[in-house]
């Protein structure tokens, strides 16, 4: 089997030094039952499958980071015009994902690209706006995905596939090599098949993650912000077998209807471990210590009824997005995160604490059995999800090393729990975060919090929200295993708004119980920063301040420094150990997830990510929106690629699995832009220009 060099640039060099590192940790033995070294492939997160977005390159630098230059440009092409009334259409939002030099990418309107790191060119490319129309067996999906995480194995099926979550429910999974169609299927998530369901199941991908080692792949159910939201729910797949076998179904609430009213208490009772995050008391609530009566009286009816009508219910949760969940091949548990709770401002049609939504979930892949449950932010009236990326890391405590996972969740807090049992060893709640007085999270054990209807109740005026619905935490941290610490970006992005009836005469069904139409930032009250902790013991090594935006996507680390990409333009270079600036580049369009860093098949260390469309601080494109097409584009040590000419070439396109199409497409190749435009005052307008023709698409076999 041929061991290549991934994501975050682990070559075979890299990747015996880090076995060797692992070696003496708890993750030695999750090093040694991986199936091989290829499946320590790098996904959005990094490091499959710990995720610790971490790189063992050392080629760059602290001393030479100052050195990097563009190597290559890629215009993303416009939208096309099936996709112009989609959702978020242009660009794309997603970390690239690289195995053996080759960089996998998908925009936001369903293009799936495979090209060479080395200097951007087309390797194949798959329009999966066109195959949906052929594929049978799955109801056809909207125009556009907003992607935030493929998947990659190496030989799960026999061979190596990139896999794709979509909004129709589907999943596939497409050769590596060609692109060809190798597997699709729907994860039976629906309306009609879902006992105690009685809402509505989102749009969104459904998330995933894959245990290659087993052969297992563990999904879930998207939810949405309002009343309509469905019962949530998880589902493992055997993936080996075609199609894929379900082999279990887990719940995440109780039915819909309030048929069940001690299901909270049950779900407690059934789990090894269970607890409830009391930040008024600055502790976690053991739920399993508790008497009978103690878990009764928190716990019973927890839901109410949901606001049920006979026909619908009104309150639901699905699973998070954003990011990787995470595994731990040794143990078989995978390490989830769920959303927040429908609708999400206005809690009449939910009382209690609605466990288990906002939380973190230790899932055993094999039979669905929740190991642990830690819910972050009981009774959530801010949407405070718990999505974005889960963390496998080691941590010294009380002089024994453990295995924790680490997790940050849009309430602004940065949990680190024990991987075996759930139990919170430390979190951390930045002092850079400005809570204001209606949004401090409540006390699960008190009835009057857990009744509580809207966060200024029982006013009915405007108030100010802080942390922001788009979160506190609202990206992918990061976790250097050579210093054992974790980096995550926070940020403040006030607004003031005001609650608005989730039911009654005139209130439309999926209402979130927020006047979207009239909330307004706090002037001047924007702004982002970053924090290295340590993951012993919880505490702030350094933070750097970035003001006037806010954050989301991602951080980065690897040998020295870490990569902050700005939705300014600006990609921050920060030295890992002290938090001072090495470098900063202006990059010229929003950035807005984190870079991937690997090797290209020359060896050469490259950043590669996108850039995602109009530069500003509040813009849509900071929210995951972007409204130009942008571009993706690579940095390295070594002279540019230059890049400026054109070819044509016929693609074929055939599809197999559980449908065939076959489809014969001619189009332009555009190797990329005179990497010298980059910094150029233009550089946008020609960027865009070139963005709006033709894309450039050469079908051939993948780099040596």
């Amino acid at each position: 089997m041929t061991v290549g060099k991934y994501h975050t640039g682990i070559s075979l060099i890299a990747i015996s030094l880090l076995l060797a590192m692992m070696a003496i940790s708890p993750f030695a033995a999750l090093a040694e039952q991986s199936s091989s070294a290829a499946t320590q492939w790098n996904g959005p997160m990094g490091n499959y499958p710990f995720n610790w977005d971490y790189s063992a390159q050392t080629q760059i630098s602290a001393a030479n980071v100052q050195n990097l230059q563009v190597s290559w440009i890629f215009p993303i092409p416009a939208a096309p015009q099936r996709a112009a009334g989609g959702f978020a259409p242009q660009g794309e939002v997603l970390t690239p994902l690289v195995v053996n030099g080759i960089v996998y990418t998908i925009t936001n309107f369903q293009l799936l690209l495979s090209q060479d790191l080395r200097d951007g060119k087309i390797l194949w490319q798959t329009d999966l706006s066109r195959l949906f129309m052929n594929v049978t067996g799955i109801a056809a999906p909207p125009p556009s995905g907003h992607y935030h995480a493929i998947w990659y194995t190496s030989n799960v099926r026999g061979g190596p596939l990139v896999w794709v979550p979509t909004g129709n429910n589907g999943i596939y999974a497409f050769d590596a090599l060609t692109g060809d169609l190798k597997l699709a299927f729907s994860p039976q998530i629906s309306d009609s098949s879902v006992p105690g369901h009685f809402g509505r199941y989102g749009n969104g991908h459904p998330w995933f993650t894959i245990d290659e080692k087993r052969g297992l792949l563990v999904t879930g159910s998207g939810g949405t912000e309002g009343t309509d939201s469905g019962r949530g729910v998880l589902e493992g797949f055997d993936i080996t077998q075609t199609p894929p076998k379900l082999l279990w179904r887990t719940f995440l609430i109780p039915p819909q209807d309030g048929s069940n009213p001690n299901w909270s208490v049950s779900s407690v009772q059934n789990m090894s471990y269970a607890y409830i995050f009391d930040a008024p008391d600055r502790k976690a609530i053991d739920l399993k210590a508790l008497s009978a009566s103690q878990l009764h009286d928190m716990l019973y009816n927890d839901w109410g009824n949901f606001g049920f009508n006979g026909t619908r219910s009104f309150a639901g949760v699905g699973v998070g997005w954003g990011g990787d969940w995470a595994i731990d091949p040794a143990t078989g548990i995978a390490y989830v995160g769920t959303s927040q709770v429908g609708p999400d401002w206005n809690a009449t049609t939910r009382p209690g604490t609605n466990l288990w939504s906002a939380s973190v979930l230790a899932v055993n892949e094999a039979t669905g059995k929740v190991v642990w449950g830690f819910q972050t932010t009981p009774h959530d009236l801010w949407d405070f999800d718990c999505s974005w990326g889960v963390m496998l890391a080691n941590a010294t405590i009380s002089g024994q090393t453990q295995k924790v996972v680490l997790k940050g969740c849009k309430n602004g807090y940065f949990y680190a729990l024990d991987a075996a049992t759930g139990k919170m060893y430390w979190y951390f709640d930045p002092p850079s975060i400005w809570r204001t007085t209606d949004t401090q999270l409540l006390n699960p054990t008190k009835p009057s919090d857990m009744k509580k209807l809207w966060a200024n109740y029982p006013s009915t005026g405007e108030f100010t929200q802080n942390p922001p619905a788009s979160g506190g935490i609202e990206s992918n941290p990061a976790y250097d295993p050579s210093t054992n610490t974790a980096f995550v970006a926070t940020y403040n992005n006030p607004a003031i708004g005001k609650v608005l009836p989730t039911i009654g005469k005139g209130v439309a069904y999926g209402a979130a119980g927020l006047d979207f139409f009239k909330i307004r930032n706090v002037p001047g009250a924007t702004n982002t920063t970053i924090w290295a902790i340590d993951v012993n013991t919880g505490q702030a090594k350094w933070h750097y301040d970035i003001p006037s935006i806010g954050y989301r996507g991602g951080v980065t680390v690897s040998n020295g420094v870490l990569y902050v990409p700005a939705n300014s333009g600006i990609m921050y270079m920060l030295d890992s150990n002290t938090g001072k600036v090495l470098n900063s580049k202006f990059i010229g369009a929003a950035l807005i997830t984190q870079p991937a860093i690997a090797h290209d098949s020359n060896g050469q260390a490259k950043l590669v990510l996108p850039g995602s469309g109009a530069v500003g601080s509040l813009q849509f494109g900071f929210l995951g929106f972007p409204t130009q097409p942008g571009y993706l584009f690579a940095m390295g040590l070594s002279p540019p690629v230059v890049q400026t000419q054109t070819a044509t070439a016929t693609a074929t396109a055939t599809a197999t699995a559980t449908a065939t199409a076959t489809s014969l497409v001619t189009q332009t190749v555009s190797t990329g832009i005179d990497p010298s435009t980059f910094y150029g005052v233009t550089a946008l307008a020609v960027i865009f220009l070139i963005a709006t023709g033709v894309l450039a698409i050469r079908r051939r076999k993948p780099a040596p």
